[in-house]
């Protein structure tokens, strides 16, 4: 009897001791979760950053790439099909003005000849497919030139005519749609310039305030929220590319040769009449091929060429 009593008690102490460390064990798993649930609230939005942060990095420097090729072909003479800066004016008569973007957020149907981006795919060795739409299902290569991780277009625009430059920007949005938008294109020297003299590298700047009035005011807010006065600006990548242009004169001292200066494949684009001093062509985009030709009448003799990197000057005598 003694004994039993002894079991039966002990079992009571065992039983109790179980529920009481039951309770605990479900009491310590919600505190757990409660922690967890501060924690993953606190982290969850600085992890968010880090890796909008990382996306930003990882296009810019994609920017910075794409920028050099383009560069690299300002010294192509095939205007239609190479040279991102055949621009109308600046192009024979046979040739075909480069298609920049004229949106900023429709993307590529098919690809054409003069598409921005089917050229830069040529500098760097792609062969596109022209009528083709540069997706990834199509032609993969093309598609990781023209459109960004996030999937929007990336976009080059072509400046204003100006003295002594041409202007280009190359714009990436690393946002979703549904999370930024930009305001539609123009044509406008006021809408280029409010991109090109923007700050698109600090995290505390403002949108341009061209913008206001250009997109809803939901819109332009999103593109200032954020804590500490961070804002969401540095999301769009731009790179800012110059081409500068020059002047040939042409001293042409001689009774009887004319000079005839060819460029933008146009033969001659520009005439120094004999024995008429100096004379100063319009101003050429940097990297054109320059001819010139002298003689009595056209063609003339080929007497020099050159890649023009500066203002020169020629004499004939």
């Amino acid at each position: 009897m003694v004994f039993y009593s002894y079991l039966a008690g002990n079992s009571a102490v065992r039983t109790h001791g179980l529920r009481a460390l039951r309770a605990f064990s479900l009491l310590e798993i919600v505190l757990v979760l409660f922690v967890l649930g501060i924690l993953v609230a606190t982290i969850a939005p600085s992890l968010r950053e880090v890796i909008e942060r990382g996306r930003r990095d990882a296009e810019a420097k994609s920017l910075d790439e794409l920028a050099a090729t383009l560069a690299t072909t300002f010294d192509a003479t095939d205007l239609s099909n190479d040279n991102i800066a055949a621009m109308p004016g600046t192009i024979g008569p046979a040739d075909t003005a480069t298609r920049f973007s004229t949106s900023t957020t429709d993307t590529s149907a098919i690809t054409a000849v003069a598409d921005w981006f089917a050229k830069a795919a040529r500098a760097r060795g792609l062969t596109p497919q022209i009528g083709v739409a540069p997706t990834t299902a199509s032609q993969p290569a093309l598609a990781q030139l023209a459109y960004n991780s996030t999937g929007n277009p990336r976009l080059l625009f072509a400046g204003p005519s100006e003295s002594g430059r041409q202007r280009f920007l190359l714009v990436s949005l690393t946002a979703r749609s549904d999370q930024l938008v930009l305001p539609p294109y123009e044509a406008s020297a006021a809408w280029f310039d409010a991109l090109w003299n923007s700050d698109w590298e600090s995290r505390t700047a403002q949108p341009p305030a061209y913008w206001t009035g250009k997109i809803t005011p939901a819109q332009l807010s999103a593109w200032t929220q954020g804590s500490g006065g961070l804002t969401q600006v540095y999301r769009l990548c731009v790179r800012r590319i110059v081409l500068p242009k020059f002047t040939v004169t042409v001293n042409n001292n001689h009774a009887t040769d004319s000079a005839f200066v060819s460029f933008n494949n146009v033969s001659p684009a520009f005439t120094a009449p004999a024995n008429s001093g100096a004379n100063v062509t319009p101003e050429i985009l940097g990297g054109r091929l320059i001819t010139i030709n002298r003689g009595t009448s056209l063609p003339g003799v080929q007497a020099l060429q050159f890649r023009l990197r500066e203002n020169a000057t020629i004499t004939v005598q």
